[in-house]
């Protein structure tokens, strides 16, 4: 896995028991160190990459075969419940958990899980509530028309917030559902460490270019007002700390891609990556009780169809954070 930090997971036993670490997808701890000005890592030489990526490819792999977690009370995870979710978070930067008693799960139920995950409140944004938890669904009111996850139109590849400045990075997602949709509203994700890795094979110059600090820019959102964001201006993939994270998003309006070859064909080879790889993407619909956590992985969402009976459309919690799954410490 892309330099992680350690995972400690709950045990059964009195004793709290130490699980291994995660291994390491390109870098080992004598070069950890070694990093270019590009913010790349210089192990990322041929003759080093492939050193750990066959292993980390086949163990998320693996690992996406069982995502799903079932817990018994989002109140309190059970040791078990913890490391299993952290073990599926080590390797796949995704875990999908099921709730027995669905009924029961209320936003404050939410909260509670997300941090035993080791993260705090939600960040907050134009459409949140007071609690960080966004409300996704249909709404047809002045603000929420603006922004795609509140309609039933499908969602390109992307990650959360990536519109957000490097201090403000969005580096966790949670989504629980409440209700899906009558029909479709299914969620297919990549990890973004796969992502990168395939496209460092494709050709290493397409990492590079895109770990320029000014490879994506955001037009100021001025359909929100004055001074509500400006322009942003960052990197598709940067670290923070040991930890791989990417700002990424398929849309061709308000985007702005750095004028340079070797990017527009990074841009083209990321695409291709995503929209063709179908064995290593996750297809998911979110069924009552079910939720989400992951590492802002890159995602996209189907258009659905609604119910149009009252308290019966789509619902789903989505709580965006700046901290990262994998530096959180289960106990």
């Amino acid at each position: 896995m892309l330099s992680r930090q350690r995972l400690e997971f709950g045990s059964v036993s009195a004793t709290p028991t130490r699980y291994p670490a995660p291994v390491p997808l390109f870098e080992s701890q004598t070069t950890r160190a070694a990093r270019t000005q590009s913010g790349i890592p210089a192990h990322l030489r041929e003759d080093n990459f492939s050193r750990g990526w066959d292993d980390r490819l086949a163990r998320y792999r693996r690992g996406i075969e069982d995502l799903s977690v079932e817990i018994a009370d989002p109140l309190k995870l059970s040791a078990n419940e913890r490391h299993a979710l952290a073990v599926r978070v080590r390797d796949t930067n995704m875990a999908v958990y099921r709730c027995r008693q669905p009924e029961n799960v209320d936003r404050a139920a939410i909260q509670a899980l997300t941090s035993q995950l080791g993260l705090g409140k939600p960040d907050s944004n134009l459409c949140s509530a007071n609690d960080g938890l966004s409300e996704l669904e249909v709404n047809h009111s002045a603000t929420h028309q603006r922004y795609i996850p509140y309609s039933n139109r499908p969602m390109g590849w992307h990650t959360d917030g990536y519109y957000h400045t490097p201090e403000r990075a969005i580096r966790a997602m949670a989504l629980h559902c409440v209700r899906p949709a009558m029909s479709d509203g299914t969620l297919q994700l990549m990890d973004h460490e796969i992502v990168f890795g395939l496209l460092h094979r494709c050709d290493s110059r397409y990492t590079a270019a895109l770990s320029q600090s000014d490879a994506m820019t955001i037009p100021a959102n001025e359909a929100a007002g004055p001074g509500v964001r400006g322009s942003v201006s960052g990197p598709v993939f940067s670290y923070n700390g040991d930890a791989l994270q990417m700002r990424y998003s398929a849309r061709k309006r308000n985007i702005i891609w750095k004028s340079d070859p070797v990017v527009g064909e990074a841009i083209a080879a990321l695409a291709e990556i995503l929209d063709s790889c179908a064995e290593l993407v996750v297809t998911h619909r979110l069924l009552p009780g079910e939720g989400l956590v992951c590492n802002n992985v890159p995602h996209r969402r189907d258009g659905f169809t609604d119910s149009s009976q009252p308290g019966c459309a789509r619902l789903i919690y989505r709580g965006r954070y700046t901290q990262a799954l994998t530096t959180m410490v289960l106990r």
